[in-house]
């Protein structure tokens, strides 16, 4: 018969040159990544505890596991690795150009913000039509019943 064709397989990780190398660092720097994933990390644990306050006692455990698994030195190649994949060694220059503009420096400070805000408004607007919601689920939950106990007749 016809043949199948080949199950797509992950692209074959380019190598990563001193050059990409290089310039994956300087991107890193102008975008403060050390700082940010240290920072995003716990901010993300600060969360978890609040979630689940049994937790708060090991706060500092968890936190010492944490940084201990994701030091900068161990992680900054495989990060310049995987920037390297998405971009040339070129584009990571013109970003780290630009990421070192005062409007590039301004959008660091304000796309994130902005990205909340815009979930925030999308919530609000959600929740605005709770109602519809919760009557177009109960309606669906009847549907469903009523086929169950229908099957359960047969």
């Amino acid at each position: 018969g016809p043949k199948e064709a080949p199950a797509a397989k992950a692209p074959k990780a380019k190598p990563l040159t001193p050059e990409a190398e290089k310039a994956a660092y300087a991107l890193f720097d102008v975008l403060k990544m050390k700082e940010g994933i240290r920072t995003a990390l716990d901010r993300s644990l600060e969360i978890q505890v609040k979630r689940q306050p049994a937790m708060a006692p090991y706060e500092d455990i968890y936190k010492n596991f944490f940084h201990k698994y994701t030091k900068w030195e161990d992680m900054k190649k495989d990060l310049a690795k995987l920037y390297a994949q998405a971009f040339t060694a070129e584009e990571m220059k013109e970003l780290t150009k630009f990421y070192s503009s005062k409007v590039g420096q301004k959008s660091l400070t304000m796309l994130p913000r902005l990205t909340q805000l815009s979930m925030l408004m999308a919530q609000q607007r959600i929740a605005k039509h709770a109602d519809e919601l919760k009557k177009a689920v109960a309606e669906k939950a009847k549907e469903l019943d009523a086929a169950a106990k229908a099957e359960k007749k047969k």
